[in-house]
């Protein structure tokens, strides 16, 4: 068993296709928890905790830096965050920081870079 063994992910995007894409890339390593909704990650979150969140930038209901904020001010300040989006400007990039995020990768992913990502913040 290697270390990164039953750590859990939680990716949160509105998109369901993405949410796929997302478990069958990360399920032979680690647990992922997706959630198309921030409010029911957030519940899901403040009540288990996770390793790691994977999180869109734009959605409906809360934006990604609604969530982040959330989750910053009131789940922890620990778990890393890896922002999700298609948006590779400048303002978006720096927002991402601003707000918390560890990390971020740009929509459509790229495997290799998106995998090495993920482990290193799950080392």
């Amino acid at each position: 068993m290697n270390n990164l063994e039953n750590k859990t992910i939680v990716a949160i995007d509105d998109s369901p296709v993405i949410l796929r894409m997302l478990e069958v890339l990360l399920k032979e390593k680690y647990s992922v928890q997706g959630f198309t909704k921030g409010k029911r990650a957030l519940a899901y979150l403040a009540e288990k905790g996770a390793d790691l969140v994977l999180l869109d930038i734009d959605m409906p209901d809360m934006s990604g830096f609604e969530v982040l904020v959330n989750i910053r001010e009131s789940i922890g300040v620990n778990i890393p965050v890896i922002m999700l989006t298609s948006n590779c400007d400048e303002a978006s990039v720096l927002k991402c920081v601003k707000h918390g995020a560890n990390d971020y990768t740009i929509k459509p992913i790229d495997e290799a870079v998106f995998m090495k990502k993920v482990e290193k913040y799950l080392k």
